[in-house]
């Protein structure tokens, strides 16, 4: 076989071979956006059936999102808070808002997952048996901070505190278990 055959050769298989990868890839791509997202399919109707608009007060950035679902706390006869679940492309996805009817304030958190700050003694893998009991998922964890992030039990308003509340039984092996909370930075003065 003389060179140029072999350059020939080399240049067909290298066609070829990027031909398959950009099928593979392609493929894959369309995979996973046909993926269904519970957050994103969740409620949506929410808004279209009277979900109440956003606080003016709430930062710029945190405008943005869109509403998955709304809903009062405990219950909407005798409501304690507005919850809010909103949804961003560009940032964190999931956002939870959380405003008290009776002073209007406001907190922040990620609404699909929240933090355990675990005793010094406990190691994240004594934790496991207990998250798969309920059923939730280990999303991050720092062995040095004594830090785990775990995803929440639903994809309801109530997820966050229902999940805290559930970790309760367990109480002895972390310090704390408490919201993800967002901590907006100030504006800088122009």
């Amino acid at each position: 076989m003389s060179s140029k055959e072999r350059i020939f050769v080399y240049i067909i298989g290298f066609g070829i071979g990027l031909l398959l990868v950009s099928f593979i890839m392609s493929r894959r791509a369309a995979k996973e956006e046909q993926a269904v997202d519970p957050w994103v399919t969740h409620n949506q109707v929410a808004v279209e059936e009277g979900a109440e608009p956003l606080p003016t007060t709430l930062p710029d950035a945190l405008q943005k999102g869109r509403i998955l679902t709304f809903g009062y706390l405990p219950n909407a006869t005798e409501p304690a808070e507005r919850v809010w679940l909103l949804n961003f492309d560009e940032s964190y996805p999931y956002v939870r808002i959380v405003e008290q009817v009776v002073d209007g304030s406001l907190q922040y958190m990620a609404a699909d997952q929240i933090l355990i700050n675990l005793r010094p003694e406990i190691d994240v893998t004594e934790m496991q048996p207990m998250l798969d009991q309920l059923g939730l998922r280990v999303r991050m964890f720092n062995r040095k901070e004594h830090l785990l992030v775990v995803g929440v039990l639903s994809t309801q308003i109530d997820a966050v505190p229902a999940t805290i509340a559930a970790l309760q039984p367990w109480a002895d092996r972390f310090v704390s278990a408490e919201p993800d909370f967002i901590r907006m930075q100030p504006k800088r003065p122009e």
